[in-house]
């Protein structure tokens, strides 16, 4: 039978104490993938770490490029807001921001399937640079600087900040009782940035006792070492930077 103080599922005839995840990205993202951990008999805690301001006044001029380069799922979601066309061509970091992309309707989309060094690598040796200029669209704050890179590389490259995030200042008091409670069991991490707030927040609330417990799950390499500056019982890293992927490292630790 259930007890109190836990999540509780019942299949196959009998009761099972169910995981609880705690999740970081932004709300509308996390929300999205909640419904597929609880699909799958996980219990999910959404804790963004960061939020985002999109900036609604920026006039996106898209016809004078060859091609737009796209970084986050953030990103992704800024683009599918600031323009109704669907037919760009579109070269992205990573196969999360290509499936969030497709889920807006965008059909001409190139994934490098890494970071941004993979992206930048695949447009040098799949972009014509005398066909025309690029345009990235992101955020304020960058992760890599791409657009150098590219036009040292010859290409004319500019960026646009569709958004800006804000960090979280705290954690929630519910997230500091559940985690002092040890009914928080794994954390996801889909970027570095989402990683090294949390962890700063724990530090803050003087809550590392509780990551002894816990696994952190981890998108890529890159979001692994951001979160391996806390204490972890486990640290799980995703065989490719893709959302099913995770998931299935999660499905995989049980």
């Amino acid at each position: 039978m259930p007890r109190g103080g836990q999540a509780w599922g019942y299949a196959h005839g009998q009761w099972f104490e169910a995981v609880k995840l705690l999740l970081t990205r932004p709300r509308e993202q996390a929300e999205a993938l909640a419904i597929k951990l609880r699909a799958r008999d996980i219990d999910v805690w959404i804790e963004p770490m960061l939020s985002i301001i999109p900036h609604t006044n920026v006039k996106l001029e898209t016809h004078d490029y060859q091609a737009l380069l796209v970084t986050s799922s953030n990103g992704a979601d800024s683009l599918a807001e600031a323009t109704t066309r669907r037919d760009l061509k579109l070269y992205v970091v990573g196969d999360v921001t290509a499936a969030t992309l497709s889920h807006h309707g965008f059909a001409d989309v190139w994934s490098a399937d890494g970071n941004v060094d993979d992206l930048a690598a695949m447009v040098e040796k799949d972009v014509d640079p005398s066909e025309g200029s690029l345009l990235h669209v992101g955020g304020v704050y960058l992760a890599g600087d791409l657009v150098s890179r590219l036009r040292s590389s010859g290409y004319k490259t500019r960026h646009v900040a569709l958004y800006h995030t804000v960090a979280a200042s705290t954690l929630t008091q519910e997230a500091r009782c559940a985690m002092a409670n040890r009914e928080i069991d794994g954390v996801l991490f889909f970027s570095p940035g989402t990683a090294r707030i949390f962890v700063a927040l724990v530090s803050g609330a003087l809550c590392e006792k509780a990551l002894v417990d816990m696994t952190a799950f981890c998108l890529s390499e890159a979001v692994a070492k951001a979160a391996n500056r806390a204490s972890w019982g486990h640290l799980v890293v995703s065989d490719r930077p893709a959302a099913a992927s995770l998931i299935a490292a999660v499905m995989a630790a049980q």
